[in-house]
């Protein structure tokens, strides 16, 4: 249950700093102090969503490769270790 809540949360980060998604977002934050401070540093923060959005999908990446190698070891046709 918990990692699939990291999951979900990792995917969620990927989803709000997606560098598309950010046409969507721009709006929904006009007129407030962040939104001032990202027309004014537009390219920082650009370049700082685009590196979290990468690290995102690189955890969820490897929580997906974690969960398949679990599944590999433990489906129902293989011996268990002793």
């Amino acid at each position: 249950m918990k990692e699939n809540a990291k999951k979900i949360g990792w995917g969620f980060l990927a989803l709000v700093s997606c560098p598309c998604h950010l046409v969507l977002i721009l709006p929904l934050i006009a007129g407030t102090t962040f939104g001032a401070y990202f027309a004014t540093h537009q390219t920082t923060i650009s370049l700082i969503l685009g590196i979290v959005f990468a690290i995102s999908i690189l955890m969820i990446f490897r929580k997906l490769n974690k969960q398949e190698k679990n599944d590999a070891e433990h489906d129902c046709c293989s011996v268990p270790r002793r």
